[in-house]
């Protein structure tokens, strides 16, 4: 985002943005632009001014998420044991999921993005470390991680019992 945005711009963004993620949060991408400008206390216009498409809002909102959860995987992979912290990363990602909509449907659209290509890479380092660690079996990849998480919404224990090392 522009740092020299003047700071009512400013302001009119942030709430444009936290009322963005909780709208597409609760009901997806079917979450309408007037609902959202409606929430945030601005106009619909000025929500198109600094977003031209409702799927460039989405992106952005979505991928803010992901830099949420790549911060989340970065800090774990620093962890002193690489398998509770793969286990801790893995059900914050999970509930992350299960309590947004919008980034399980709006993912897909920003696959390309640098900041899922992060995430991407800050989950690989917390996999080979648990796997190191013999806290994750040796044939998972950071796909079946990442394809896996969202399935995990509702019984994380589940999927982490069939990711750990026999």
């Amino acid at each position: 985002m522009n740092a020299t945005l003047r700071a009512d711009a400013r302001r009119n963004l942030d709430r444009l943005l936290e009322a963005a993620s909780e709208c597409f949060a609760e009901r997806g991408v079917d979450a309408s632009v007037d609902e959202i400008a409606r929430r945030a206390g601005i106009g619909h216009g000025t929500v198109f001014r600094r977003f031209p498409t409702k799927e460039a809002l989405l992106s952005a909102v979505v991928l803010d998420q992901v830099r949420g959860l790549t911060a989340v995987a970065e800090a774990a992979s620093a962890a002193d044991d690489p398998g509770a912290a793969f286990e801790e990363f893995f059900r914050h990602a999970a509930e992350t999921y299960a309590e947004n909509r919008a980034l399980i449907e709006g993912l897909g659209s920003c696959v390309e993005r640098e900041e899922v290509a992060s995430l991407t890479a800050a989950v690989q380092r917390l996999v080979r470390r648990a796997q190191q660690a013999g806290a994750v079996r040796r044939d998972v990849t950071v796909e079946d991680v990442l394809e896996l998480v969202p399935a995990a919404s509702r019984h994380p224990h589940v999927i982490l019992d069939g990711l750990r090392s026999a």
